[in-house]
Order: structure tokens, then C-alpha cells, then sequence
């Protein structure tokens, strides 16, 4: 996990042309996770999205987030970053293989709950990290779209960076098959 999140913030932080802007890392599959074929037919759908077509160029600009926001694959998902200069951003990522239960959710407060018509699972300070908060919107039992709203790396205030994710998270569900 630790190192698909430095890897990220590598990533992001080219992608932001090194402004130092930073977006935190996609919750990885845990090892030994399971996945089901099942529900193919919604996954299918969901393969179908793409992930920076997930926000509007008004609902990026109404979060204060820059567009366009730009695209990357960090391990399984499929993402799109949208930065703020200087103050972090927000990452959506899609998991067509894995569901929830598939991923490292571990945080300082884990909470289930609703994102729509979604069960979610919100995630405060994702591995210790304050600045970081975690939206995962299981779509199917083997298929998800996570959320993650960060602010800069020596910020503490995970209450503002749930604020980015929870307002990203209501505008995604919609979207979503």
C-alpha cells in the first residue's frame, strides 16, 4: 500500500507539473481477496465509464478543483486526478475487479454508509494519513468506485479533505450503472 501511495504522489505530483500539489494513493486489494464473475453484466457497464468523464467541467470548477483533470492507472484502477493549486485534490478511481471487500480500508475512523442509491464505506485519514479521505461506492459485490479527496501532505484537517470527497462522491453516484 505504501508503495502504490508514493508511487501516486509521484505521479500526481508530474501530472500537476510539479507544482507540488499532491493526491493521495487508490485503496489497493488486500492480498487473497476473492472476486466474483457473477455480476459481469454490471461490471460491464461500469468498464464502459470513463473515469474523467466522472465530473463535469461545472461540477470540477463548483468543487474548485482544476479540469480538466487527468488520467492514470494506479494498480488495478483506473483513475482521474483533479488537482487545486496548492492545496491537494481529488482522485476517482474505478475497480471493475474488485468490490469492497477487495480493499485495504483501513483508516483512523471507518464508517459505512450511503453514497445515492450505493452502499459506501467512508475511510478518515486512509492509513494514518490526516490529510486524506476515502469515499468507496460499491457498485457491484465485485466492482467499486473510490473517491479520494486530499489536501497538501502537511495539512491535518481530515474534515475538510471528507468535505471534498463526500461532494465528489454524491455527484459520481449518479453516473454510475
Amino acid at each position: 500500500m505504501k508503495r502504490i501511495l508514493i508511487a501516486t504522489i509521484g505521479l500526481a505530483a508530474l501530472s500537476a507539473g510539479c507544482t507540488g500539489n499532491t493526491v493521495g494513493g487508490d485503496p489497493a486489494p488486500t492480498s487473497g481477496g476473492s472476486t466474483s464473475t457473477s455480476t459481469s453484466s454490471s461490471a460491464s457497464g461500469l468498464e464502459a465509464v470513463k473515469p474523467c468523464d466522472l465530473l463535469t467541467e461545472a461540477e470540477v470548477s463548483g468543487l474548485g478543483l482544476t479540469y480538466p483533470g487527468t488520467a492514470s492507472q494506479v494498480g488495478t484502477s483506473d483513475g482521474c486526478a483533479w488537482n487545486i493549486s496548492g492545496n491537494g485534490g481529488l482522485r476517482a478511481g474505478i475497480r471493475t475487479k474488485s468490490g469492497i471487500k477487495d480493499l485495504n480500508l483501513d483508516g483512523d475512523k471507518v464508517t459505512q454508509t450511503k453514497i445515492g442509491k450505493y452502499d459506501a464505506t467512508k475511510v478518515e485519514a486512509q492509513d494514518g494519513a490526516k490529510n486524506i479521505c476515502t469515499f468507496a461506492i460499491s457498485v457491484t459485490e465485485s466492482s467499486s468506485v473510490v473517491v479520494i479527496g486530499n489536501l497538501t501532505a502537511t495539512s491535518d484537517d481530515t474534515a475538510a479533505a471528507c468535505e471534498r470527497s463526500s461532494k465528489a462522491a454524491e455527484l459520481i453516484a449518479p453516473k454510475l450503472p
